[in-house]
This record gives C-alpha cells, sequence and structure tokens, in this order.
C-alpha cells in the first residue's frame, strides 16, 4: 500500500487528479440490513474504492445515523472480514469522514450509532461518496494537522519514502477525528441511552469517604461543590488522618471505600456513581482510577488524559497519575501512611500486597482546574541493571553480510562485558561476502552457524537457535540491528531480575532517528502494530511515552529477551501458521495468558533497518500468507487483540496514536491481568 501511494502521485503529476466520481446516497442502490446498517451500493465499483482515500459526506437532519456513526469496510478473504471506522455527525445532522480504505475491498456498510439514533426519523439521509486526489489529502493534512504534516515531509526529503507513506495514510485516517469539545457532546448524547444498575448500587451499602487535600480556600470549594452535584449520595468528607486512624485500629469494614481529591479537582455529576460500581459487583476490587482533562475559568475542558490499565512502572516514575482514585479501605495494608504517603504510593503498597484487583475505568469523570497542578513526572527512574549477562544471542540470516557484520560488530565491539553465545541461523545464504563473513567469525569461535534449508521461517530459525542454545537467557535478534547504547544488553538482562517478567523489548530507531519500535498496540490496524511508528522521538508526540519503561501487551522479536524455560514450558514460535509475522506477538501473548509481564524500555536503545533482508510483503505470494497468519492470530486471540490493556478505548487503532475515537470500543472497567 505504501509503495502505491507514491505510485500514484507521481500518476497525478503526469496525468491529472485521480477520477473524482461522485457516488450519491441513492436509496434505490442501499439494501437494508436491520435498523442500524445500510449497504452503500458501489454499482460494481468497488475495486475503484479499494486502496484509496476517500470522503463521505452526510447530511442526517431526523439523525436517523445518530451522532456517532461507522463505516464497516468489508474484506474479501480476510480476517477480520470487517474494519470498522467511526465519525462524528454534529446536532445539525451534518458530518463527513475522511478516511483511507482498506486493499481488498467487497463493499462499505454504513451503520447508525444505536445509543443516539432516532428510530422514529423520518427523513432519509444524504450521503455522498467520494474518492480524493492526493494533493487534496495532502491538503487537508497540512491544514489541519500541520506538525504532523512537516514530519512527512522531513521523513520524505531524508529518503524515508516508506515512513513518509505509512505518516501519510494514518493522517489521513486522522482526518475523521473529532474536536474534543464536539467528542464530549457526543459522549454524553450517548450516555443518556445507557442502562444504570441503581439496583445493584443501592443493595451494595458502599460508602465512600472522601479527603480534599488543599489549603487554598477558593480550590476546596470547587471540589466541593463539585461533591455537593453528585448523583451517588452515599459519601462524606473525611480528614486523611481519620482514615489513618481507622486502618490504625482495623476498623476500615469491607465496603468502606477512600477517595483523595487534590483541591481544585472536580467530579463529573456521576463521577462516584461510576466509581463506585465495580466495587458493589465484585469485593475482589481493591482500586478504581478513571481518565481525567483540564477545565479552564471559562469551564471549557481541554487536554484530555486517556490513561492505559494499571501499569506499575508508569505509576512509579508518575506519568500515570492516579489522583481521584477510589481505594478499598480495608485493602490498603496497615503498614502505609496514608497521612504522608501519596496517591501512587499507596496504589503500588496495594499492588505488592495482591490485595485485590486493579482497575482501570476508560471515561473522562475528573477535571483539573486553573488552581489544580498538573501531575509530577520524575526526571531519573533507576532502571534494572545486571552486570556481564550469560545471554544465548539467535540470528536469524540469508546473506546481506553488510547487515550481518555490522550487527555481529556490535555484538563483540559495542556491548558492555557479556558471556555471549551467538547463534547464526543461515537460511541457504550463498553470495561469497556472507560465506567469507561467516568462515572468519567461526574460525575465531565467536558465532556457531545453523543451516535451516527451505523457504523463509523465522519461526522454525528461533525455534532451532534455542534449541542450540547454551545459557538460559535468550536474546532473539535481527540480522539488520545494531547497538547504540554500549550497556543495552546488561539493561535487558536486568528486566528479567524480575521472576515476574516474561519477556523484555527495546526502543529501535531508524538510521534517520525516527522510531521503529516504541512496543507493539494489539488491534492497531488489524492484528497488531508497532506504537509510534515513524515517530520523531524529540517530537511531542508522543506524550513522553518514549522516555518510559512500561508495561505492554506485545513486543517484536527483532529484539527480545526472554528466558529459554518460559520458551520450551509454552512451546515457542508457532512454525506451522506462523512463519513470518505476528510470531512474537503470539509468544508475547502467551506469556501474559500464563501470568507473565511483558517489559518495553528506552534504556536499551538500538539502531534497526527494519526487515531490509527480508523485503516488503508486496507480492501476492506474501500477501497471501499475510492474510493466513493475521486469520491464525484472530481465530486464537480475537477478544485479546480487540481490547489492549494498554492503551485506551478511546483512542483510534486506526490513526496513529493519541487521535480521538468518535465511537469508543468497550468502556467497562478493565485490568491488566
Amino acid at each position: 500500500m505504501h509503495a502505491r501511494i507514491w505510485l500514484l502521485l507521481v500518476d497525478f503529476l503526469a496525468m491529472g487528479s485521480p477520477e473524482k466520481r461522485s457516488l450519491p446516497f441513492d436509496w434505490s442502490m442501499m439494501k437494508e440490513v436491520d435498523r442500524c446498517e445500510i449497504n452503500i451500493g458501489l454499482a460494481g465499483a468497488a475495486n475503484r474504492y479499494a486502496d484509496r482515500p476517500i470522503t463521505v459526506s452526510i447530511h442526517d437532519p431526523d439523525h436517523r445515523l445518530g451522532r456517532r456513526p461507522q463505516l464497516l469496510f468489508k474484506r474479501p478473504d480476510r480476517t477480520p472480514a470487517t474494519v470498522l471506522r467511526s465519525f462524528l455527525i454534529d446536532r445539525t445532522g451534518r458530518g463527513r469522514f475522511y478516511g483511507w480504505t482498506p486493499v481488498q475491498l467487497d463493499a462499505i456498510v454504513l451503520a447508525a450509532d444505536p445509543e443516539t439514533a432516532n428510530d422514529a426519523a423520518k427523513i432519509e439521509p444524504q450521503v455522498r461518496l467520494r474518492r480524493l486526489s492526493l494533493i487534496e489529502v495532502a491538503a487537508l493534512i497540512a491544514c489541519r494537522r500541520t506538525l504532523a504534516f512537516l514530519q512527512i515531509i522531513r521523513l520524505f526529503l531524508a529518503g524515508n519514502k516508506k515512513g513518509a507513506a505509512f505518516r501519510f495514510v494514518r493522517q489521513c485516517d486522522a482526518l475523521s477525528a473529532p474536536d474534543y469539545s464536539e467528542w464530549i457532546e457526543a459522549q454524553a448524547h450517548a450516555e443518556k441511552g445507557e442502562a444504570r444498575n441503581d439496583v445493584q448500587l443501592s443493595r451494595s451499602r458502599l460508602r465512600v469517604l472522601v479527603s480534599i487535600q488543599g489549603s487554598d480556600p477558593a480550590a476546596v470549594a470547587e471540589t466541593r461543590d463539585s461533591l455537593n452535584a453528585q448523583s451517588w449520595r452515599c459519601y462524606q468528607e473525611a480528614t486523611s488522618g481519620g482514615v489513618a486512624k481507622l486502618l490504625e485500629f482495623n476498623k476500615a469494614a469491607n465496603d468502606a471505600l477512600w477517595i483523595r481529591l487534590p483541591a481544585g479537582m472536580r467530579l463529573a455529576e456521576r463521577a462516584l456513581e461510576r466509581l463506585v460500581e465495580p466495587f458493589a459487583f465484585s469485593e475482589d476490587v481493591a482500586l478504581c482510577y478513571c481518565d481525567e482533562d483540564r477545565i479552564n475559568v471559562r469551564g471549557e475542558r481541554f487536554a484530555p488524559f486517556f490513561k492505559p490499565a494499571w501499569n506499575a512502572p508508569l505509576v512509579r516514575s508518575g506519568w500515570l497519575p492516579l489522583e481521584g482514585a477510589v481505594f478499598r479501605l480495608a485493602r490498603i495494608p496497615r503498614s502505609v501512611a496514608v497521612e504522608s504517603a501519596s496517591t501512587a504510593d499507596i496504589a503500588l503498597a496495594v499492588a505488592q500486597a495482591r490485595a485485590g484487583k486493579l482497575l482501570h475505568l476508560p471515561r473522562v469523570l475528573l477535571h483539573r482546574g486553573p488552581s489544580c497542578g498538573s501531575h509530577t513526572i520524575q526526571a531519573e527512574v533507576a532502571q534494572p541493571k545486571r552486570e556481564c549477562p550469560a545471554v544465548s544471542v539467535i540470528i536469524p540470516t540469508r546473506d546481506r553480510s553488510d547487515l550481518l557484520e555490522a550487527c555481529l560488530k556490535g555484538l563483540f565491539e559495542n556491548t558492555a562485558p557479556a558471556d555471549l553465545d551467538v547463534v547464526v541461523i543461515d537460511n541457504e545464504s550463498s553470495e561469497p561476502a556472507t560465506l567469507a563473513l561467516f568462515s572468519r567469525y567461526e574460525k575465531s569461535g565467536l558465532i556457531r552457524r545453523i543451516p535451516l534449508p527451505g523457504a523463509f521461517n523465522f519461526s522454525r530459525a528461533c525455534n532451532i537457535g534455542v534449541d542450540f542454545a547454551r545459557h538460559d537467557l535468550i536474546l532473539l535478534l535481527n540480522n539488520d540491528v545494531e547497538p547504540i547504547d554500549y550497556h543495552w544488553l546488561e539493561y535487558l538482562a536486568g528486566e528479567l531480575d524480575d521472576p515476574a517478567v516474561g519477556a523484555v523489548g527495546n526502543l529501535l530507531l531508524f538510521p534517520d532517528g525516527f522510531v521503529q519500535h516504541g512496543g507493539v498496540t494489539l488491534g492497531a490496524g488489524t492484528v497488531a502494530r508497532h506504537s509510534f511508528h515513524f515517530i520523531d522521538p524529540k517530537s511531542d508526540s508522543d506524550r513522553g511515552l518514549l522516555g518510559q519503561r512500561r508495561d505492554m501487551s506485545a513486543v517484536t522479536a527483532a529484539c527480545l529477551l526472554t528466558r529459554k524455560d518460559l520458551w520450551r514450558r509454552l512451546g515457542g514460535m508457532d512454525e506451522k501458521k506462523l512463519t513470518v509475522a505476528f510470531n512474537d506477538v503470539d509468544y508475547c501473548l502467551k506469556l501474559r495468558e500464563a501470568g507473565f509481564r511483558i517489559v518495553w524500555t528506552p534504556a536499551a536503545a538500538m539502531l534497526h533497518r527494519e526487515s531490509v533482508s527480508r523485503g516488503a510483503d508486496d507480492t501476492p505470494q506474501k500477501l497471501e500468507r499475510f492474510a493466513r497468519e493475521e486469520r491464525a492470530m484472530y481465530e486464537r486471540w480475537s477478544d485479546t487483540l480487540k481490547a489492549d490493556p494498554y492503551y485506551n478505548p478511546n483512542l483510534s487503532l486506526i490513526a496513529e496514536e493519541f487521535v480521538l475515537e468518535a465511537r469508543p470500543r468497550d468502556l467497562a472497567p478493565r485490568s491488566s491481568g
């Protein structure tokens, strides 16, 4: 797809704009599927709309489609068979979708928003579908997402056409992202139709102790006013000292909850109700926190902070703020000095004691006022480190001696002292330079070369490598990866000193300095996608996450450290169904299913040329293989892929990180375990 963008651009410059034929919404061309879905007839022209930028404009004054409709792109012979994109329709009934369609396309279905659709609507919506030219898309991105457009230009001028194309498509998809104020209005409209659990809550007998922390009378009054407006009335104010005495004398009943609010923080009207609800449904819940934003003196909300599920490293560093979290008092260890301890320290103590479930409610229920300061992020956090680790390094390769030599030199010349057992899995290399390189390193005793005949199978190569490995620590390493920091391996090995960690990955950068791997986000694209792909790490678009050691759902096998006993216990990588793509994600998900954490660290940054030696997945054979691997992952991990705990369901899985999703996914309380 990415290469095709530039071909289309050349075609445009040479021949003029791609055809802009509009396809009006004609009810005679549409078949009603049910009260919420209608097929947009493409009149046999589906292939003309595949792998192209499009716009869909809507006028629906009677709100038959609701405020947050979705476009369902039907993909033949692919899994998932449907890719969803959402967008907003304003209160006057006007809305516009922009996006890049899938490579394979059978049909486009327009689905109404069941929470906000007007079932009694009589006026038919007017809908128009049109292909966009690349110049139109570029102009839109330049006007609406200027900083991102400038980064695309930088990538292109640096010769990174793949990165420029990737971000061009992502920014095209981001054009449908709503403004935050519009998003707030649409979500509030949808919440009106939500079912409430008043009966369950009334039976729970839960009571909330509220401590307001701060000495500014005006700020305290702001917080107290928001408390007085709460739908949940079973609360009372209490000082932190009073709460401490309850804990000291062991008088904290299981139905007593506690929330500490910084003065100036305001609660949404149903904040306590929603935060208390998880405790009413399960006595095992120890903590529940929510998303937040800021509010100015005019009462306008801005700067939303959509948080991940429980992530201990981010809590410890302060990146993940927990002010306004609700605790079950009986689950706070008595050793914690609640009067002086921060909310984060209390939460970490609860987590360490395994006192119960730690839940994240992905709803914006807290608003920091002008007098309520921002959360503080620690400048430096100690990184785990193990000196002189014993590691078996598995490097699958085929020719490209230039890449492999740089990789090996990095291991032996730019790595802090370590007991290295380097196993090179040779997939039918034939170039004289590569064979000479093998001979030189084998004679010196620095590597062992294991032949792997036949078609390239990354999973088999790794499994064979682990079978020959001499050490317990196993490092999977691509042949196009080179160290940047001398102590990179010590930082990776240090993470595995924690027996709860099953695998660790790291920050990988392209030669031009842009990000190749900042972790893996499940469900992004379809199965999974690298986080912050082609982002400039010096920009603010990562919101500081690229500098944060943190838990992830998966990391790439381009540089992945794990333990041999875990590899064997979980069956290693799938050689039959996942020969090239997603085998690393599958292995990480097996680790998480077995109860182990996956850690990503920026401390061990490396250079990655990304599959230079393997090439792109752009031939019919490779695309067919990719579709099979995609299907295998969904058959195995469908529910997991739809709900990455470390990615907020209010954010888009199609566009880049931190882009709002018009219709959020599952907003139920969630844990990371």
